[in-house]
């Protein structure tokens, strides 16, 4: 019988769910070889033992246990619990990310947990209503254009907002007359929670501070970077 297009792929189904695992949830031999099948993958339990034999000499921390909770589960991992809850934090509190990338990010680290209790703890603690978010949901775009403008030592355009109270709603007004503005980008630095691009403007011959999250519609121009001299080596304010 011809073996199936994933069959090859057993091994990288087994750390998957291992990856599920933590040491209140762990996952039987048979528990494998059915989510194999499931996948259309053969296996028999010897091969189970070989593939877990390989992922340790790999390095993984294969954890067996026996009694009630027999098993195997996924040892040490890349981040422990303490480190997970630790970043949780960090992203709740950070006004600069929105309340929808707030929960996308704390889902993506709640994978990182495992399986069962240690995710629930995380998922447990995340209360994001009634924070102080940011509104714009490319942020993230907007940093990476700005890290990749200093890498490459060039320029960047982009609109700037502030916000405004009107009639009880809230409403967003472009400054600079809603054009953009041309800078040329020496540092991202953390400061109450918000992230600001440090940038020298040639036009005031001055050091500005722009609020990330107000930027919008970022472009890396072609031009390079000025005002290298008002600023350190690391791109620090001298």
């Amino acid at each position: 019988m011809p073996k199936s297009k994933n069959q090859k792929l057993k091994i990288l189904y087994i750390l998957n769910a291992l990856k599920k695992t933590d040491e209140n949830n762990p996952i039987t031999v048979n528990g494998l070889i059915g989510m194999l099948n499931a996948n259309d993958i053969k296996a028999e339990r010897k091969s189970i033992y070989d593939d877990l034999e390989s992922l340790e000499n790999f390095g993984y921390d294969i954890i067996r246990t026996k009694g009630r909770n027999c098993g195997v589960f996924l040892g040490a991992r890349e981040f422990e619990l303490p480190e997970l809850k630790l970043l949780v934090d960090a992203v709740l509190s950070s006004k600069f990310i929105t309340e929808k990338k707030s929960r996308q990010l704390i889902e993506k680290l709640a994978s990182l947990a495992g399986g069962g209790d240690q995710t629930s703890i995380l998922k447990r603690q995340v209360f994001i209503e009634g924070r102080v978010k940011a509104r714009n949901e490319s942020i993230f775009n907007t940093i990476d254009h700005i890290h990749t403008a200093i890498a490459d030592n060039k320029m960047v355009s982009f609109q700037y907002y502030t916000y405004i109270v009107r009639d009880g709603r809230i409403e967003r007004v472009a400054r600079h007359g809603g054009k953009k503005y041309e800078v040329s980008p020496w540092s991202l630095t953390w400061d109450d929670e918000f992230y600001y691009l440090l940038a020298y403007d040639e036009k005031s011959n001055m050091i500005k501070h722009f609020r990330v999250d107000k930027m919008t519609d970022i472009s890396i121009m072609q031009k390079p970077r000025k005002g290298k001299m008002l600023f350190g080596v690391s791109g620090i304010a001298a």
